[in-house]
């Protein structure tokens, strides 16, 4: 990795370094920030409403966190600095292999009195910066007041972040680069299978799409990436190489996947991140090779909050064999769950317990839902009602047209002519 030029998030993990930003903030209650070299902000703990928010924008505090971080830099150790606002900063500088990467800053605060004059002058300095705090909803008495014992103590802490920011990504680039070397290796498997150049444009892979999201929700990744593997090359013969076309789909899958995190549980504040980095999928130099290895690496991200939900326990063997086969076997009127039982040589009664406490729902009901889903995409082909029914495993097409309509709230002839 090119420390130079990388990316604060290919460096660090930023989740990981949010909690220990969040304990510093907890335990000084000083806001902490951290920047690139350039001074763009990654991460940060403030408390509502700080003066940041409102000038952290402006080109000329951006310059200050610059020339102040490059001094840093220079000196090897943190640097207290004064505003453009007239408060006061302390500034480190993190260093990985000997390269300056990237600057954490606390602050601001307040080192005198904050009598009237203080205030004046705060308030002049911050309207020469763009920032009228007069006639704004700004809280003065959000300014903190230290001293400079505290402030000298406060650089201190900052180093020992530092220090632990830099053993702790020893641990998170080595995790990056073995993960990087399998996305490398699947984006080319997938090329080889799906080829390179324009393709004649197919069905899209619905049926594989529905089954990667019935593994996600199971937080089961083996098969969870294989299938991500098939849906991959299918979506680029989908597109018949177009790589717009293949963005769009790829982006929403990945909505698809937050959806499905979020409904077995997950906090969407908790999601961000990933659904920060699916925008990603849209960079116009990315290529196909790239977005294989994106979409893969947000997949992974999205399965390991799904595996911690479901309390790290792996998914039972039997029960990823047997919706397997339901996926591929839907079709199959006698599909009974004592039929299904025995093809894992289970009793039914021990399988319908599977179900129960792995997914929170019954045998008829999960088979239900997966034969309505390609009912759905049948009738959106152009196929009746009767022709779904019997497609789908349905021996009765009256109790077919019923069972739809429950559960989707219109009939199948209505559903087929209304989203064609």
């Amino acid at each position: 990795m090119n420390l130079q030029s990388a990316k604060l998030n290919h460096i660090f993990d930023l989740r990981e370094l949010k909690k220990l930003f969040r304990t510093y903030y907890d335990a000084t209650g000083m806001s902490v920030t951290l920047y690139d070299p350039e001074g763009e902000e990654y991460l940060s703990v403030r408390e509502d409403g700080c003066i940041c928010d409102l000038v952290k924008e402006k080109g000329v505090c951006r310059n200050k966190i610059v020339s102040s971080g490059k001094k840093s830099v220079e000196l090897k150790k943190p640097y207290i600095y004064e505003t453009e606002c007239g408060l006061i900063m302390c500034i480190a500088p993190i260093f990985i292999e000997e390269n300056a990467v990237g600057y954490i800053s606390s602050g601001p605060v307040c080192l005198w009195e904050k009598e009237d004059v203080f205030l004046d002058d705060f308030s002049l300095r911050c309207k020469a910066v763009g920032v009228d705090i007069e006639h704004g909803s700004f809280d003065l008495s959000k300014i903190k007041h230290i001293d400079c014992q505290t402030m000298t103590g406060l650089a201190g802490l900052l180093t020992f972040m530092v220090d632990y920011m830099g053993e702790k990504e020893r641990t998170f680039r080595n995790y990056r680069e073995e993960k990087e070397s399998q996305y490398q290796s699947l984006a080319k498997e997938i090329e080889t299978r799906s080829g390179v150049g324009k393709r004649e444009i197919g069905e899209y892979p619905v049926e594989l799409e529905k089954e990667l999201i019935t593994f996600v929700q199971l937080g089961e990744k083996t098969t969870a990436k294989k299938i991500l593997n098939d849906l991959l090359a299918e979506i680029f013969l989908f597109a018949g190489g177009d790589l717009d076309v293949i963005k769009a789909k790829l982006y929403e899958l990945t909505a698809f996947l937050s959806r499905t995190a979020v409904e077995v549980g997950a906090k969407i504040t908790d999601l961000s991140d990933i659904v920060k980095k699916s925008s990603g999928l849209f960079l116009e130099n990315i290529d196909f090779h790239d977005l294989c290895i994106l979409t893969t690496e947000i997949l992974d991200e999205y399965l390991d909050i799904v595996y911690k939900i479901r309390g790290g326990k792996p998914v039972h063997a039997q029960l990823v064999k047997v919706i397997s086969y339901i996926n591929s076997n839907y079709h199959d009127s006698g599909l009974t769950l004592a039929a299904v039982a025995g093809t894992v040589h289970v009793s039914p009664y021990y399988l319908s317990h599977l179900f129960h406490d792995e997914l929170g729902t019954t045998f008829t009901d999960y088979l239900t839902d997966v034969r309505i889903e390609h009912a759905k995409s049948y009738l959106l082909e152009g196929f009746s009602g009767e022709q779904t029914a019997e497609k789908t495993g349905f021996t009765d097409a009256s109790y077919f047209s019923k069972l739809f309509k429950k559960y989707v709230g219109v009939t199948p002839a209505r559903y087929g002519k209304g989203n064609r």
